[in-house]
């Protein structure tokens, strides 16, 4: 971690107290900004539309065009003057607009005589010209099409803060003949506001320091202290009472933590879930115990069911007569596939391959029963038809679990070749003649064993000549499936036995359980796999080798 949690919060909660503090000065100097600039804007405006209203248009038009006086001039000279006195207000006076500047008429800083002469001191008499600059300028297309002008707010060097309102006047046809103009001194208004601005930042930089401090102490106590024993505790618990887990011995050591908040739940959320994985790894103690003892019973079930298939080869190595090869590969420790191949007697080879309806143990047990059952009747010399008949019948019995078994066959006169198979419900084989490629067997199957009491099996016969091969399989060959969830199948089966017909059994196998894996990829095996490889090479085959 680069910053724990109470330097996050606490960074945050004062930015969040810079920020809240500073809006609600800004807030409140705008306010109040506005509240004082409305008090002079109305001020000036209320001024200057009492004197408009007071104007003779027609008067200040001839006073504009002659540059003369007279007594009504004086009276309103007078009566600006006395407004003046009256209010605050620094200077008040009558212009034209004329070109890019005005033309004066009438000027509060003006005192006359009776005699109607200007008294030393005023510079803006009847008739003077001035240029307009700053913000007058730029109104000044405004001024002269007698639209209403806003006041203009400036700083002069002469007179400081200094806010100007107008006011048109007009004929009664609307003309604009001149514009009245208010000068409100507004030094002290700015230095009132300056000195608002200031106070009010120090009292919100102290409410907002006293704050955040109150807030960090509360957030201390309530929050980040009981934080740290949690983790403390829970660090501590996994530290130190590390023998006592594994013994299943371990004790809760968070403290009692009394916030009345969601704090206090934390603790009890933290209390009960080390109670809890006390609880669970007590548990997962004895489960792991049965799971060891489980998976030791089961390698040694895989062990045993491994040595009850025929897994030595050559497995007849003084029979030249014949090759014979086959692997079974299940999906969990056991599986429910098998194979088996025995001599009869001494003219007489027995192949079988079957597959256990399920997985795992229950699977296993079915087929050490079905595998005992289908070798004992075979070896007792019943016909084919018989053997499955018998089994089936005994398999029934207390079959309460639903378990079937799906089975095929052999038995090859290895003197001549004659070739005698039942098949119960299983994948048909495919038969490769000397000349040829892998063929189905094409045959009608028989019901499963186990499936159905009183079931009835039939022999079916064919011929094998030297050098025919037989291939034996269970579904799990044709039923591999790849991350893309297609199968191996049949035509993929029959294409790989054909790229290979002339390898010997073993080698054929080897190759064809490559082929079935790289097709499957990373693909979990779903199903066991059993094979069985059958080279018949004639009762003259010893003599050939």
């Amino acid at each position: 971690m680069k910053f724990g949690l109470g330097k996050k919060l606490t960074a945050l909660i004062v930015a969040l107290g810079i920020v809240l503090g500073a809006t609600a000065v800004v807030i409140s100097y705008r306010t109040y900004s506005d509240s004082m600039m409305d008090y002079y804007t109305l001020l000036g405006t209320n001024l200057t539309r009492t004197l408009a209203s007071q104007l003779d248009a027609d008067a200040l038009e001839r006073y504009y065009e002659t540059g003369e006086t007279d007594e009504g001039y004086y009276e309103t000279q007078d009566f600006i003057q006395s407004l003046v006195e009256n209010n605050q207000v620094e200077y008040l006076y009558v212009v034209r607009p004329n070109g890019t500047g005005v033309t004066f008429l009438f000027d509060s800083d003006m005192e006359t005589s009776t005699s109607g002469e200007y008294e030393e001191g005023g510079y803006c008499a009847l008739g003077s010209y001035v240029e307009l600059v700053g913000d007058f300028a730029a109104n000044l297309d405004k001024l002269l099409a007698g639209e209403e002008v806003e006041p203009i707010i400036q700083n002069d060097e002469s007179y400081g803060w200094m806010m100007t309102a107008m006011t048109p006047v007009r004929t009664e046809d609307g003309v604009m003949v001149a514009y009245v103009m208010a000068d409100i001194s507004m030094n002290d208004a700015m230095n009132t506001r300056q000195t608002f601005l200031i106070l009010l930042s120090a009292v919100m930089a102290l409410l907002t320091v006293v704050f955040i401090l109150v807030f960090l102490l509360i957030l201390r106590r309530q929050v980040l202290t009981p934080i740290d024993q949690l983790t403390q505790a829970t660090g501590a618990f996994i530290q130190n009472n590390e023998q006592e887990l594994l013994q299943g011995t371990a004790a809760v050591n968070v403290p009692e933590i009394h916030t009345g908040d969601e704090v206090e739940l934390l603790a009890a959320a933290f209390r009960k879930m080390e109670e809890d994985m006390i609880s669970y790894i007590r548990s997962l103690l004895e489960v792991t115990a049965e799971k060891e003892r489980i998976g030791a019973e089961l390698n040694v079930a895989t062990q045993i069911q491994a040595d009850m298939l025929p897994r030595i080869f050559p497995a007849f190595p003084e029979r030249k007569e014949f090759d014979i090869y086959a692997t079974m590969e299940p999906a969990k420790e056991v599986g429910g596939d098998f194979y088996d191949f025995f001599l009869v007697d001494a003219d007489h080879l027995a192949v079988v391959v079957a597959d256990v309806s399920g997985k795992g143990v229950p699977a296993a047990l079915f087929m050490v029963i079905a595998k005992t059952l289908i070798k004992n009747h075979a070896q007792n010399r019943e016909k084919l038809e018989d053997v499955f008949t018998h089994t089936n019948e005994q398999l029934c019995e207390g079959n309460d679990a639903g378990l079937f078994v799906t089975a095929w066959i052999g038995l090859l006169e290895i003197s001549t070749g004659a070739f005698t198979y039942v098949n119960a419900g299983h994948n048909p084989p495919l038969l490769k003649r000397v000349d040829g490629n892998y063929e189905w067997m094409k045959a009608r199957s028989g019901f499963v064993l186990a499936g159905m009491e009183g079931a009835r099996y039939h022999e079916l016969t064919d011929h094998l000549d030297p050098g025919d091969k037989l291939f034996l399989y269970t579904d799990g060959v044709t039923e591999a499936a790849n991350s893309a969830e297609e199968l191996f199948g049949s035509e993929r089966l029959q294409a790989a036995l054909n790229q290979r017909i002339d390898l010997p059994p073993q080698k054929l196998l080897t190759e064809l359980k490559q082929s079935i894996d790289d097709f499957a990829g990373d693909a979990e095996q779903f199903d066991d796999i059993t094979m069985v490889s059958l080279e018949y090479k004639g009762a003259r085959g010893a003599e050939n080798v």
